[in-house]
């Protein structure tokens, strides 16, 4: 047994009797003793130390425990307990009328409990948030013709009129969402309702009448002194008859629509100085759009206005994409607009949509360009500039391909891979077996080219002569235009922050080469024709 005792770190019963009866111990009995309180305080030290100790005494002290024991011991609580055990205490007058005091300073007044009860949940028609998209004004069909362009756009009574429908219209369909506030907070929710219904309206001819009219609006509101100093001697007289003819027809109740469909989107401010020239410059190269051919010289001398001679290009210098200070003196000797320059890609993004140069929505805290190529429309958010312009430009290189792909199916047959794109086989080949190894579909070889090879098939001599250069008309333009997509749609700039000129340049190539393949080549046609 004292075997078994020492072994165990406990002290044997004599050794405990000495203890008790003060009595000296052995060097042995000390150590004996030492380990057995060594042990005991370490055990009670870890239990103390321990996760569900702590978590008790955190509890215990925390201020909702403390509410409940005060909430114990209160007054109220002690009657509580006399009447749970079927005691009633004694109250003097002055105790009751203090009651009854407290509890009618507690009732709700007869008129606020009337109030509340008579409210009612808000009710939502999505029947006719669905059907917003459906909205459509009813508008002259020259009216029509000349926003998308068949014909050249003339300012006169008709486009007054076509904006005040319209107008009229956005109202109608604005009024079940309450005002734009909410609306852009439904596309920040996911509303997907609402938010395709609003989509639907602003990529067809509603969002189209609400461009001309931004940048109607803009041309006739903006003072800018010196118009042939701006944008140059041509281009500026051109801009000043626009501006007249704004002036003279939109007046009266038009004018009034037209500010009404400003407000009902939210497009409403004013900039500072050096982007209100930017804002101006813009609206000029959208109502040059609109009122001239797109062959005319004036849409590029409006383009230079904005952007001087600068295009992105895939040789810049490494510097030129990790320094801002490095692009903006670029930028800067290539002539770029100044506001344009200092501009953050979000307020790029506000001053397209307020200008007209795109159609979109804007609140307080957020604006929602919507950009349509060819039968697809997206959004491009001010808080999400980057990442929404590389999914647009991955959605052009969709476009541009299907495009390809029919134009040349169309004129060589199903073979036209091989027999006008011979030198993409192998890499294609190579690329779907990689793919198709994954787990992925058949699909055709073209699927599995980039935008810069969908560009080397365009631009091959005998597919440009035979197919394409009725469609793009200046080689050059388009080698350039595409450049610029390229140099953002490579793998490496997906990691950097677009700015805001590279965002304006690309969503205006994109918005070019879409009305360019929509078109194609009928501008030819009609130039060809015995009529």
């Amino acid at each position: 047994m004292g075997d078994d005792d020492s072994a165990s770190g406990k002290l044997p019963g004599d050794k405990l009797s000495k203890i008790a009866g003060g009595e000296s111990l052995s060097a042995a009995e000390k150590v004996a003793r030492g380990v057995q309180e060594f042990t005991t305080e370490r055990l009670a030290h870890e239990h103390l130390e321990s996760p569900s100790i702590k978590m008790a005494r955190e509890i215990y002290h925390s201020p909702a425990a403390q509410l409940a024991r005060d909430h114990a011991n209160s007054p109220a609580q002690q009657l509580a307990k006399l009447a749970a055990l079927g005691l009633s205490p004694t109250f003097g007058t002055a105790e009751i009328a203090r009651i009854e005091a407290v509890r009618k300073m507690l009732e709700p007044a007869t008129a606020l409990a009337k109030e509340l009860n008579a409210i009612q949940p808000l009710v939502i028609d999505h029947a006719k948030i669905a059907s917003l998209g459906a909205i459509m004004p009813s508008i002259d069909p020259k009216m029509l013709a000349a926003i998308h362009g068949v014909q050249r756009l003339k300012i006169d009574p008709s486009l007054a009129c076509a904006v005040s429908q319209t107008q009229r219209a956005l109202e109608d369909a604005m009024r079940p969402l309450g005002g734009i506030g909410p609306a852009i907070k439904h596309f920040e929710e996911q509303q997907r309702v609402v938010q395709k219904s609003l989509l639907a309206s602003l990529a067809g001819p509603l969002g189209d009448i609400a461009k001309t009219s931004q940048w109607a609006s803009t041309l006739g509101q903006i003072d800018v002194p010196d118009i042939t100093k701006l944008l140059g001697g041509g281009l500026g007289t051109v801009v000043d008859d626009m501006r007249s003819a704004v002036a003279k027809n939109f007046i009266g109740s038009a004018a009034l629509d037209q500010a009404r469909m400003s407000a009902m989107l939210g497009l409403t401010a004013r900039f500072e100085a050096d982007f209100a020239a930017t804002q101006f410059k813009m609206s000029a190269l959208a109502g040059i759009g609109e009122a001239f051919d797109r062959h005319s010289h004036f849409r590029l001398d409006a383009y230079r206005s904005l952007f001087g001679e600068w295009r992105t290009r895939i040789d810049l210098p490494e510097n030129f994409w990790r320094d801002g200070r490095v692009r903006k003196r670029m930028y800067r000797e290539a002539e770029v607009d100044e506001g344009l320059i200092i501009a953050e890609p979000g307020m790029a993004l506000e001053i397209m949509i307020l200008s007209g140069l795109s159609a979109g929505l804007r609140s307080e805290a957020n604006a929602v360009a919507v950009v349509t190529l060819g039968e697809v429309s997206m959004t491009i958010r001010s808080r999400g500039t980057s990442k929404d312009a590389y999914a647009l430009i991955g959605r052009f290189e969709q476009e541009l391909r299907v495009y390809v792909e029919r134009k040349l199916e169309e004129r060589f047959g199903s073979d036209w891979f091989r027999l006008r794109a011979s030198n993409l086989i192998g890499k294609a080949k190579d690329i779907r077996k990689a793919a198709m190894a994954r787990g992925e579909a058949f699909a055709p070889l073209i699927n599995f080219t980039e935008l810069g090879e969908l560009s080397g098939i365009i631009q091959s001599t005998k597919n440009w002569d035979e197919v394409f250069g009725d469609v793009f008309v200046e080689k050059t333009e388009f080698d350039h235009d595409m450049q610029k997509l390229i140099a953002v749609r490579r793998p490496t700039m997906h990691m950097r922050r677009i700015d805001g000129v590279r965002l304006v340049e690309v969503i205006c190539v994109m918005q070019r080469l879409s009305e360019q393949m929509a078109d194609d080549g009928a501008w030819k046609r009609a130039a060809e024709s015995d009529r």
